[in-house]
C-alpha cells in the first residue's frame, strides 16, 4: 500500500485486481487505510509538501514521512478494530484536522472491501 500525505489528510493507494500497486487498476481511498489481521503490512509513506508523521498508537508505529523520499513502514495488527491515525509533526494551520482511520479486517471481510473498492463502490 502507498500512503501518501499532503496537507492536510492521507491518501492511501492500493493495488487492484492485479495485486501490483502502480498499476492502471490501483485504486485510492482518503483518510482510511484497511488491513487483514495478523499479517505483516508494509505501507510506503511519501509526502507532498511538508513533513508529516505517520501515528499510530495502537500499532507502537510512528515514522515520518518527508517530501522526495519513499519509506516504508511495517507492522502487523493483531486486533480486529478501527484505530486512529494521526500526523505527529506540526505541519500547518490545519494539522489539528489531519486524522484518519485504520481499519484492521479478517481475511474474508477485507477481501470484501477490496473487490468493493476496486469495483467503483463505496463503503
Amino acid at each position: 500500500m502507498g500512503v501518501h500525505a499532503k496537507q492536510f489528510e492521507w491518501q492511501v493507494t492500493y493495488p487492484g485486481p492485479d495485486g501490483k500497486l502502480g498499476t492502471a487498476d490501483d485504486f485510492t481511498v482518503r483518510n482510511q487505510l484497511h488491513v487483514t489481521v495478523n499479517e505483516p503490512i508494509a505501507v510506503e509513506l511519501s509526502a507532498e509538501d511538508v513533513i508529516h508523521s505517520f501515528f499510530v498508537p495502537e500499532f507502537r508505529l510512528k515514522q515520518d514521512a518527508v517530501p522526495g523520499m519513499h519509506i516504508i513502514a511495517w507492522f502487523q495488527a493483531t486486533k480486529t478494530g478501527e484505530f486512529e491515525i494521526g500526523c505527529a509533526e506540526l505541519c500547518g494551520m490545519g494539522h489539528y484536522k489531519m486524522r484518519a482511520r485504520v481499519f484492521v479486517h479478517t481475511p474474508e471481510e477485507f477481501k470484501a472491501w477490496t473487490a468493493q473498492q476496486a469495483a467503483g463502490g463505496t463503503e
